[in-house]
């Protein structure tokens, strides 16, 4: 069913005499076509989850090119958080309040098929915000971030037993750094470490329990997002010293790191995710100090970015996902 068509329906029904004068039946109405758009918005294959951040803190917002729906509320605030999609379920970790608080090591889970409400899940042993994740096998695998220090320690989330277990410890301390998953390895990729930002990057090998250094970014990045494209990791993004438009593209095998086109403007700590075979990237800060309200999209065939469209409401410090 069209969206515009459901409207339509919607609107003749409660214009009917019956459903004016029958508070009750209208409000039956209304309580239905959020469920029938909710739906609607979950089996199209093509959208953004948007979760938490600074302003929407509870807010879950699933995004399909201009359309915006709402989903249950997360069951705690979050800003800074990590997340990942696991068949039908997101999962998201850590975060705080607000950007000032002291971080959590509180996780929840989400069901997209019932999308009924978020359920907690054990805490992780560190407390942890501006933390990457990423997703091997049945595990989901959480670095860095920072409490009241920056950390280097990491830890993995076994889904079918519902525990948590240290792994060893990244080579470097790392927060506001980007985490993929790339041919069944992680990678974390630049961040703070401390007092500046970071070009290094390493790669941690599931099966040894071992961090190995990789090839150094071209240019120092915190604050960036990145994503895995084609079996490339792209590290788009961030700030050294001064917010950054420009991309980076990492091929495994060469183990060289590569600039492609920038974005069309600078910026900090943005969230980004791949739907079909492109890259999207969600908010951020500009560097005139204001939130980015807007989309971007890479198309990796023409190495261009190309605003998609403008959010309702600009956002910054959440963590996205495709659904």
């Amino acid at each position: 069913m069209e969206f515009s068509n459901l409207v339509g329906v919607s609107g003749q029904v409660i214009q009917g005499s019956l459903v004016r004068s029958n508070l009750v039946c209208s409000n039956m109405l209304v309580d239905n076509y959020v469920k029938s758009s909710r739906q609607f918005t979950a089996d199209t294959g093509c959208e953004l989850l948007v979760i938490g951040g600074q302003g929407s803190e509870k807010d879950c917002i699933v995004v399909n090119k201009k359309i915006i729906k709402y989903l249950p509320e997360l069951g705690t605030k979050r800003v800074a958080a990590t997340s990942v999609k696991v068949g039908r379920k997101v999962f998201v970790a850590g975060g705080a309040e607000e950007l000032g608080a002291v971080a959590y090591n509180t996780c929840e889970v989400f069901d997209l098929n019932e999308q009924t409400q978020w359920n907690p899940l054990p805490c992780m042993f560190e407390s942890r915000k501006f933390c990457g994740s990423g997703v091997i096998g049945d595990c989901i695998y959480v670095t860095g971030g920072r409490n009241t220090e920056m950390l280097s320690s990491c830890e993995k989330f076994d889904i079918h037993s519902n525990k948590w277990t240290k792994i060893n410890n990244m080579l470097h301390v790392r927060s506001y750094h980007g985490t993929v998953v790339c041919n069944d390895s992680l990678y974390c990729i630049g961040g703070s470490g401390g007092n500046k930002a970071l070009s290094s990057c390493e790669r941690y090998d599931v099966k040894s329990d071992v961090w190995n250094e990789i090839a150094p970014l071209n240019q120092a990045r915190s604050g960036l997002t990145c994503v895995i494209l084609d079996g490339n990791i792209y590290a788009i993004g961030g700030s050294d010293k001064k917010n950054l438009s420009t991309v980076e593209c990492y091929e495994p095998r060469a183990d060289k790191w590569r600039f492609v086109a920038s974005l069309s403007k600078e910026l900090n700590r943005p969230s980004s995710c791949v739907v079909g075979n492109k890259i999207y990237v969600v908010g951020g800060h500009l560097k005139d100090g204001s939130i980015s309200k807007s989309v971007e999209v890479y198309d990796p065939t023409s190495d261009e970015w190309t605003t998609a469209f403008e959010m309702e409401n600009p956002v910054l410090n959440a963590t996205v996902v495709a659904i």
